[in-house]
C-alpha cells in the first residue's frame, strides 16, 4: 500500500515540473515576441496624392448626322454614294415628289395672282359667279321657309292623329294618359312631355307667323329642327309604351293593340319626314349660305386689290406646301464624309429611318459610362490621359469633360451615366469606331502627408493606424484623420501623424 502511495507521488511531482518548466518556456516566447514575428511597415511622408477614375468608351465624331426622310414614300435619286467628301447644304437624295411639287406651284401661282389686279374679263367672271351664288341662296331660303311650314304641319298631324287619342285633354296643361303605363312616374312623365309638344307647336306657329319674308330664316329653321326633334321623341316614348301593352296587362284585345301600334308607327314615320325635311333644308340653307359669302368675299378682294391679310394668309400657305416639298429631299447639315448610304433608287423608305450617315473628320470625341459608385468623383473639365488600343499605352491622346448625362443609362443591368470627352487637339491617327481607356484625373492634393491606404485601420467608421515604437518591435493604435484617397494606394492624412513616423502596414 504504502509503495503504491509512494509511485503516485513520484509520478505526479514529474508533470508538475514539466508543467512548470513549459510555462517559463512560453513565457520567454511571447516576451520576446516569438522569432517568427515579421512585421512591415511604411514612413510617413510628403507626396502628391492624385484620384482618378479608369473607364473605357468609343471614338466617334463630333460632327455627325444620321440622316432619314421626314416623310415616307419611293426614292427617286441619290446623289452620293460611301466615302464621298461633300459640303454642307449638299443635295444627297431625293423622293419622288411630283405631287408636292405640284401643289406648291399652284399655291404659288395663286399668290402671284392675288398680288395683282383684275382685268375687265376677270371681273366680270367673279360678279357671275357672286350672282350664281346670291340666286341660289335666295331659292335655298325660300325653300327652307316652305319647309319649316310644311314640318310644322306634318309634325301636328302626327300629334293630333296618331297620340292624342291616347290622352284625356291632350292640349290642355293638364294632359293624362288613358292606357296603362308600367309606373306612376312613367305616367307623369308621358303627361309632360305631351306638354311640351303643345308649348313647342305654339312657338313653332308663332315663329311662321313673325316669318313674313326669309330674312332670319337660318334662325327659323334651327328652332323648327329643335321643336320637331322634341316632338319625334315623344312619339317614341309613347310608341314604347303602347308596344309594352298586351291583353293581360291592359284589358285591352289584341286586335285594339294592333291597332294602336300601327297607329303610333304611323305618327313615327311622320315626325321622321318632317325631320329629314327640316335637316335636309337647313344642310342646303348652311352650304348656299357659305357658297356665297365666300363668292362675295373674293369678288370684293379681287376687285379692290387683295388685302394684306388675304395675302399673308396665301404666303403662308405657299410656305406650307414648300416646308411639305422639302420633306421630300435629304440636304447635308455638315461638311464631311459620306459613311452609309442604306437605299437604293425606286426602293420605298419609311418616314425617320435613318438612311444615310455623314461624319465630319475634322474633331472627334469619345464617349463612356461611369458607374454610379465613381459618377460622384467626376466633374466637367476633368482632364484624361487617353490611351488608344490601335496605338499602344505609350501614346497619350489628352482629352477633357465636356458633358455628362443627367439622366442614367442601364446597361447591362447596372446604371451608368454617360460622360462625353472632347480630344484637346486634332490626331489624324483617331479614328471614328477605336477604343479608349480612359484615366481621368478627378481630384489631386499636392505636397500632403500620405501613407500607404493599407495601413490604416477602419473600426466602426473610426479610422486608426499602428505606429511602430522606436524599437520597430512593438507598436501602439492611434486615431488619424484622413483626406484625399489616392488611385496609386496612397493616402492623405491629415491629423494624427508626422512626416518619418513609421506606421505598419502588414504583420505576418
Amino acid at each position: 500500500m504504502k509503495k503504491t502511495t509512494l509511485k503516485r507521488y513520484i509520478r505526479n511531482k514529474y508533470v508538475i515540473s514539466g508543467a512548470v518548466i513549459l510555462i517559463v518556456i512560453l513565457f520567454f516566447v511571447f516576451q520576446s515576441g516569438g522569432s517568427n514575428t515579421k512585421i512591415e511597415f511604411a514612413s510617413v511622408k510628403f507626396g502628391d496624392i492624385t484620384e482618378k477614375v479608369s473607364v473605357t468608351g468609343k471614338i466617334s465624331p463630333v460632327g455627325k448626322a444620321d440622316l432619314g426622310f421626314e416623310k415616307g414614300g419611293v426614292i427617286r435619286n441619290i446623289n452620293v454614294k460611301v466615302g464621298d467628301r461633300i459640303k454642307k447644304w449638299t443635295l444627297i437624295a431625293s423622293l419622288d415628289s411630283a405631287g408636292d411639287a405640284a401643289n406648291l406651284a399652284s399655291a404659288q401661282a395663286k399668290l402671284d395672282d392675288i398680288t395683282r389686279g383684275l382685268n375687265t374679263e376677270e371681273l366680270a367672271v367673279e360678279q357671275s359667279k357672286v350672282n350664281s351664288a346670291s340666286i341660289s341662296l335666295i331659292n335655298a331660303k325660300q325653300e327652307a321657309l316652305n319647309v319649316a311650314r310644311t314640318g310644322y304641319v306634318q309634325a301636328q298631324s302626327a300629334i293630333t292623329n296618331y297620340t292624342d287619342s291616347f290622352f284625356d285633354n291632350p292640349q290642355s296643361v293638364n294632359p293624362t294618359i288613358k292606357i296603362r303605363t308600367g309606373s306612376q312616374n312613367e305616367q307623369s312623365a308621358i303627361g309632360m312631355s305631351r306638354l311640351s309638344v303643345t308649348n313647342a307647336l305654339n312657338k313653332w306657329k308663332s315663329d311662321l307667323d313673325l316669318a313674313t319674308s326669309t330674312d332670319g330664316i337660318t334662325l327659323l329653321i334651327a328652332k323648327a329642327n329643335g321643336y320637331v326633334n322634341l316632338i319625334r321623341d315623344f312619339i317614341s316614348a309613347l310608341s314604347t309604351i303602347v308596344n309594352n301593352l298586351n291583353p293581360g296587362n291592359s284589358g285591352l284585345t289584341q286586335a285594339t293593340i294592333d291597332a294602336y301600334v300601327v297607329s303610333m308607327n304611323s305618327g313615327l314615320t311622320l315626325a321622321n319626314q318632317a325631320i329629314s325635311s327640316v335637316n335636309s333644308a337647313k344642310s342646303s340653307l348652311e352650304n348656299a349660305l357659305s357658297t356665297y359669302e365666300q363668292a362675295n368675299s373674293n369678288f370684293i378682294l379681287r376687285k379692290t386689290g387683295s388685302s394684306a391679310q388675304a395675302i399673308a394668309a396665301q404666303t403662308a400657305m405657299v410656305a406650307a406646301y414648300r416646308a411639305e416639298y422639302e420633306k421630300d429631299r435629304i440636304i447635308s447639315p455638315i461638311d464631311g464624309v459620306v459613311t452609309r448610304v442604306d437605299p437604293n433608287v425606286g426602293e420605298f423608305v419609311s418616314v425617320g429611318k435613318t438612311a444615310f450617315t455623314v461624319i465630319n473628320e475634322d474633331n472627334y470625341k469619345i464617349d463612356a459610362y461611369i458607374a454610379e459608385s465613381d459618377i460622384a468623383k467626376v466633374s466637367l473639365g476633368d482632364f484624361a490621359s487617353t490611351t488608344l488600343d490601335a496605338y499602344g499605352q505609350s501614346i497619350d491622346f489628352p482629352a477633357i469633360i465636356t458633358n455628362i448625362d443627367p439622366a442614367e443609362t442601364v446597361l447591362e443591368g447596372v446604371p451608368t451615366y454617360k460622360v462625353t470627352l472632347q480630344f484637346l487637339k486634332k490626331d489624324n491617327r483617331i479614328r471614328s469606331g477605336m477604343t479608349a481607356n480612359l484615366e481621368i484625373l478627378t481630384n489631386e492634393r499636392k505636397n500632403v502627408i500620405s501613407i500607404p491606404t493599407r495601413a490604416v485601420i477602419d473600426d466602426s467608421g473610426e479610422k486608426t493606424v499602428r505606429k511602430l515604437k522606436s524599437d520597430s518591435k512593438n507598436y501602439i493604435s492611434i486615431p488619424v484623420k484622413v483626406g484625399l484617397k489616392g488611385s496609386d494606394g496612397m493616402i492623405e492624412i491629415i491629423s494624427g501623424l508626422k512626416v518619418g513616423d513609421k506606421v505598419v502596414t502588414y504583420i505576418k
